[in-house]
């Protein structure tokens, strides 16, 4: 699906320090010396035929700077205690030492914020500002920094500062200028920390300023940031924005704030809404939408807004524009490639999809987790019937959704989901994981986890994994691999119960007017003499409920030959019509279903 409205959850201050603690750095500790090794080799185990996607580049190891290591250390000291101040006396001495360090001012200002010491607030800001201009966050530790310096103005009574840098503040990210309130909270207050604005505030800027009409707009963006989870601050956002369209009627982010505000107000509440009220609220989407565009052509989060609407309303054709446009603002934006690429591939463009997944890989940094484009592309290819090349992408997609949950699985889940394994050591899988992996986190963290906290806590439940598993099963499948889709059919079975609802019958064709399946969980090839499947056909290419047969039969690629264990001939209701078993063992004829399933489990075998 398309790229859905999020809100952020936490407040900034808070979310900074997580971010330091799981942050990965952009580059290895051999690209900062200079030493291009840009394509280390898998971490492999001796004695171990290791599935594909366990041999990858492992992820780089961060080079952490020494403020970093300082306040890492220091955070471990006071794990579990939640204390705003816990942290002080560690980022005074940082700060002391390293002043330029600018992520510790913005830690520092997590105790400094609950106090009223607005000069000592207003230093670590400014250099918050000044330090952190190169940093991964910068945007958004812009934002929040000038939102923070901007309710201390006000406090003081420099209101037009304070607009100033409002203003400055919602512009650095248009997409999630409701961050500027800086709360934890899930409904508007009357009152808060220092650098907390509050409903209070939002009045007293209304009525310094009650004809410019960003006084509203931030009000309305006040009140939308908390209307996610507090139904009553809808109405007043929408209120304040209205009233700022009629201030100015030459803005366009009034219109494409009431758009922006009431998608993520809604999300998840739509979910459970009729298609006719969902259909209803993206009209009204599509029209302020549209307002915001005549006005400002080149305002990108309303245009990518738009497209996103226009795909969940299944007008993909007008949505292609959409995409087009944000590329051409953004050609570094993955998100807008992957998102045409699903536009193109519900129009049957396939091989446009194809190219857009393509970008979107090739523009997005490898990350744990994220293997949406991977996948999609997958997709694409299937439709094409390039089977190998769906395979290797799934197997990315594997990849990256298996590593980054490892943290989360226990060994015996592991071993469950690849017996490959069996020679190597406990600690020997968990130091292959972690060096891949999670090389930032020390081998004793990691394998606490893997091998002793979460056993007893169980298999970890995914659907992603699962679906991934069988989704190339069935491609090895069409491939005409069909050991290789009895392995992962079995990896998702043993690894997850929640696969024990799948469908245990794929699809493998037709044959003379009949769909073909065979039984994956019953497939036994482990012995090349004595290889048994079972298979389903079902009359008609389009009805699965109209009369079906089951098969059993044995093969033996060595002489060539099968024979019909069991066999049962069921009407559409399920009543059994004629059943016979155990037959002699016999050549293949050719040209038939048992010539073309001898040769598929022989080959198989190779």
């Amino acid at each position: 699906m398309a790229r859905s409205s999020r809100f952020v959850l936490l407040a900034l201050l808070l979310a900074v320090a997580a971010v330091l603690i799981y942050r990965y750095r952009q580059h290895s500790q051999h690209l900062q010396n200079g030493v291009a090794d840009t394509h280390p080799k898998p971490i492999l185990i001796p004695g171990v035929t290791e599935p594909e996607e366990m041999r990858v580049e492992p992820f780089p190891k961060s080079a952490p700077t020494a403020p970093e290591r300082m306040l890492g250390d220091a955070m471990k000291e006071i794990r579990g205690n939640s204390d705003p101040n816990a942290l002080l006396p560690a980022l005074d001495s940082i700060l002391a030492k390293y002043p330029d360090y600018g992520d510790g001012y913005v830690m520092r200002l997590a105790s400094l914020c609950n106090g009223k010491n607005h000069a000592a607030i207003l230093s670590d800001i400014n250099n918050a500002l000044k330090y952190n201009t190169t940093s991964e966050d910068a945007t958004d530790t812009k934002a929040s920094m000038l939102s923070m310096k901007a309710k201390l103005e006000h406090d003081g009574g420099d209101d037009t500062a304070a607009m100033r840098d409002l203003d400055t503040a919602i512009h650095a990210n248009l997409a999630d200028a409701a961050r500027f309130t800086n709360s934890g909270a899930t409904a508007p207050g009357k009152t808060a920390s220092a650098c907390t604005w509050t409903e209070i505030d939002m009045d007293q800027l209304k009525q310094r300023f009650p004809n410019d009409y960003r006084s509203y707009l931030f009000a309305g963006l006040y009140y939308g940031f908390f209307s996610t989870w507090n139904d009553a601050s809808l109405k007043p956002a929408m209120d304040n924005f209205a009233k700022a369209a009629e201030l100015n009627p030459t803005s366009a982010l009034p219109y494409f704030y009431k758009a922006h505000v009431m998608q993520q107000a809604t999300f998840l509440k739509s979910m459970n809404w009729s298609d006719a009220q969902r259909a209803e609220l993206n009209k009204h989407l599509l029209d302020e939408l549209s307002k915001a565009l005549a006005l400002d052509p080149n305002l990108l989060p309303a245009i990518t807004d738009r497209a996103e609407v226009y795909f969940s309303l299944k007008q993909f054709q007008q949505a292609i524009p959409d995409y087009d446009k944000a590329i051409a603002l953004d050609p570094k934006d993955y998100g807008a490639y992957n998102d045409r690429g699903l536009s193109n591939m519900e129009l049957g463009k396939t091989y446009d999809a194809i190219s857009d997944f393509s970008d979107a890989i090739r523009l997005k940094p490898r990350e744990l987790q994220k293997s949406d484009s991977y996948e999609n592309r997958a997709d694409a290819y299937l439709k094409t019937e390039q089977w190998a090349l769906a395979i290797r992408d799934l197997t990315t997609a594997i990849s990256l959704q298996t590593g980054g949950v490892s943290f989360l699985m226990n060994i015996n889940q592991f071993r469950a989901i690849y017996p490959e394994y069996k020679p190597a050591s406990d600690e020997a899988v968990a130091l292959k994981l972690n060096q891949t992996f999670f090389p930032n986190l020390k081998y004793e963290d990691f394998s606490k986890s893997f091998l002793h906290d979460n056993v007893e806590k169980g298999f970890f439940s995914s659907s992603t994994l699962p679906d991934l598993y069988v989704k190339r099963s069935d491609a090895y499948l069409k491939e005409g691999d069909w050991h290789s889709a009895a392995v992962d059919f079995r990896r998702a079975a043993n690894g997850f119960k929640r696969l024990a609802t799948a469908d245990r019958w794929r699809s493998i064709g037709t044959q003379q007017n009949s769909k073909l399946y065979i039984d994956m969980q019953t497939f036994d090839d482990s012995a090349i003499t004595s290889m048994k499947l079972w298979t389903k056909q079902t009359e008609g290419t389009t009805d699965d409920s109209g009369p079906y047969s089951l098969d059993q039969y044995e093969f033996n690629c060595t002489t060539r030959q099968l024979r019909t264990v069991s066999f049962a001939r069921y009407s559409a209701t399920g009543n059994l019509l004629a059943s016979r078993g155990d037959e002699k063992w016999e050549s293949s004829i050719p040209d038939t279903l048992g010539e073309t399933l001898l040769n598929d489990m022989c080959r198989s075998q190779k």
